[in-house]
């Protein structure tokens, strides 16, 4: 009987040992468990309402778009015009430059420039609005940083990109005074411009999604490839007409930095095609561009801002209801 009780006793004190060892590395983990919540609660008290988009925002990622158009090269959407294949500048080539509707006094010189020669109303004030098309990217928080750097606001013509760090990033150009602004969903030309149907439900997902994530519905528009590109299926003031139903202003631009074109362009030549002919201008809006491929743009903004901030009479915007409306001839 003794000798069958040590036996009993040999096989549990490992048993006694082993289970309090168990419940001290759950009871472990449990707390590490309960601290992180606590330090995460407080994270997201101090960051308020912004952090808590971005928590309730996660069902976004079970649809994201079926490829990200920053990693597809051009050819790579099997036959889909992604974007990157036409750029908004190819798109719009060899078009005139006019103001809107808002200007109706305006006209050109037949070079792409804007004759203001009729224009009594000019304050001499040159305002200057540099515009981002295509993010928001791996750089959008660069040319933030820039811009604050500098305390000038901007314009962001976004797409839709459905992850955590973009909503970071939409909110971020919200949060810091920038204007946020539409450029289509997937900026896939062939999809967007199939169809005045088409048309619409894009601008209404994009619209959506940066209501949904900044809580403030954008109101300005910009076509991939322009009011003038010469690749859409559908008539472009079908499409002008569906935007201003909808209270939604578009905006082309009347100077462009030259970074989407063909060529690689260094920064400098980045920078002095964006500020060429601001002096003869009263309103000038620059076309540029917030891609993965687009590190020479980042590298040319502070040398854009300098030459621009150097210039008498002249202040840098962000787009408003104030602006006058920069329209191509379509």
């Amino acid at each position: 009987m003794d000798h069958r009780f040590e036996k009993i006793l040999i096989r549990l004190v490992p048993a006694l040992i082993l289970i309090p060892c168990i419940i001290c590395v759950m009871l472990a983990e449990r707390v590490s468990f309960l601290e992180r919540r606590i330090q995460a609660s407080a994270s997201c008290e101090a960051l308020g309402e912004r952090e808590s988009r971005l928590v309730e925002l996660a069902w976004y990622d079970r649809y994201s778009f079926e490829y990200d158009s920053e990693e597809v090269s051009d050819g790579e959407a099997g036959g889909v015009q992604a974007l990157g294949e036409v750029s908004d500048a190819d798109a719009a080539s060899g078009t005139e430059y006019v103001p809107g509707r808002f200007v109706p006094y305006a006209d050109t010189d037949g070079n792409g420039q804007i004759n203001y020669a009729s224009d009594s109303e000019w304050d001499g004030i040159h305002r200057v609005y540099l515009t981002f098309d295509d993010g928001p990217s791996i750089y959008t928080d660069d040319i933030l940083d820039i811009l604050a750097e500098y305390g000038v606001k901007a314009t962001f013509f976004c797409i839709g990109r459905d992850n955590p760090a973009s909503y970071a990033r939409y909110l971020r150009i919200i949060e810091e005074g920038h204007t946020l602004g539409m450029h289509s969903y997937t900026h896939i030309y062939n999809e967007i411009y199939a169809s005045p149907e088409s048309f619409a439900a894009d601008t209404q997902r994009i619209r959506q999604l940066l209501e949904d994530v900044t809580g403030v519905t954008p109101k300005f528009y910009r076509f991939p490839g322009g009011s003038s590109n010469d690749v859409s299926a559908t008539d472009m003031h079908i499409l002008a007409d569906y935007l201003d139903s909808q209270g939604i202003v578009y905006f082309d631009w009347n100077a462009s930095s030259g970074d989407a074109s063909g060529e690689a362009l260094t920064s400098d030549q980045i920078m002095r095609n964006a500020v060429s002919g601001i002096e003869d201008r009263p309103v000038t809006v620059i076309l540029m561009h917030d891609t993965a491929t687009k590190w020479n743009t980042v590298q040319a903004l502070p040398g854009i801002i300098e030459a621009i901030q150097s210039m008498d009479n002249t202040v840098i915007l962000p787009i408003t209801d104030d602006t006058t409306v920069i329209q191509h001839n379509i």
